[in-house]
């Protein structure tokens, strides 16, 4: 009986513990990438994000366009892309393609595939990644939450991968 009242609280407060993907999670710092491209240095802005899912513990375990897109505007800003004041040179179009997560195990393995797409001065330039990561049983016990810390950070290593490929 005691037992049984654990479960239950558990099974209640695990789909709040695992509500939605932290933009702060997913964004790069700027300690991670140094020397960014002159050509692209306070010139850039997200006009979109598309492809995502809002995370829900009892269906679909996302990540929403609009924590990525912040993840993702303040990662340029660390990197000195952003474009923070005027008209931008160059605008970035992002679509999550793929979130390949498993459906139970210990350790979860998630793979994030997004194409980026700059546009601006020329003919648009398709940059897709693809990442993997995991988030092992000692991160968390509650599964949701694993997938959810596996998604972060996925899409982290995606978002630091495309500030590679600008430099």
């Amino acid at each position: 009986m005691r037992y049984w009242k654990i479960f239950v609280v558990l099974s209640l407060i695990a789909p709040a513990l695992a509500a939605c993907a932290s933009p702060q999670a997913m964004t790069v710092e700027n300690t991670a990438i140094a020397n960014s491209n002159p050509k692209y240095r306070n010139a850039m802005v997200v006009r979109s994000v598309t492809g995502g899912q809002v995370m829900n513990a009892l269906t679909i375990m996302g990540v929403a366009n609009e924590p990525f897109q912040t993840a993702l505007e303040g990662s340029l800003a660390a990197s000195g892309y952003l474009a923070r004041t005027g008209t931008p040179k160059f605008y970035i179009d992002a679509k999550i393609v793929n979130l390949d997560q498993p459906i139970i195990g210990l350790d979860m393995d998630v793979t994030a595939t997004v194409n980026y797409e700059i546009s601006g001065s020329g003919a648009p330039v398709t940059y897709p990644i693809r990442t993997t990561a995991r988030a092992a049983f000692s991160d968390s016990l509650i599964a949701a939450d694993r997938i959810r810390v596996a998604n972060e950070r996925a899409m982290y290593e995606n978002i630091k991968l495309f500030l590679q490929s600008l430099r």
